[in-house]
């Protein structure tokens, strides 16, 4: 049996996150919930094989899916960017636009959702808005 690479490993599963347009985010909740580890540093030979297999048998996201997630991602780091919870990004779609996720809103309405957060000042009183 041929001695695995980790280093090898490592580089193909980077290639396999950008691919699928993941984010670290995703990577590391995927990680938790199925090796109960926070990176893929601290996976064995073994699980880190079995990571890149998953994400090889994962089929590559359509331009809409892709241009999707990397909106997704974007509101990801603008929320942060403002100290805001989860909750409050559930109340302000379910006022404004009748959905409780954006998951579930329409691809102008998530730009929407974008631009409007871009546009708030850094950090937020969430009761003010």
């Amino acid at each position: 049996m041929k001695p695995v690479n980790l280093a090898e490993v490592l580089a193909k599963t980077d290639v396999e996150l950008h691919r699928l347009g993941w984010t670290p985010e995703q990577g590391r909740k995927y990680l938790i919930k199925t090796y109960g580890k926070r990176g893929r540093t601290l996976l064995t030979e073994s699980e880190l094989l079995d990571f890149l297999r998953y994400l090889e048998a994962q089929p590559t996201p359509s331009p809409r899916e892709d241009l999707f997630i990397q909106v997704i991602a974007q509101t990801d780091q603008e929320m942060q960017r403002l100290g805001l919870s989860v909750e409050w990004g559930r109340d302000y779609l379910i006022k404004t636009y009748g959905k409780r996720s954006r998951h579930l809103l329409t691809q102008e309405e998530l730009l929407n959702f974008l631009k409007y957060l871009e546009s708030l000042a850094t950090p937020l009183d969430e009761s003010k808005y």
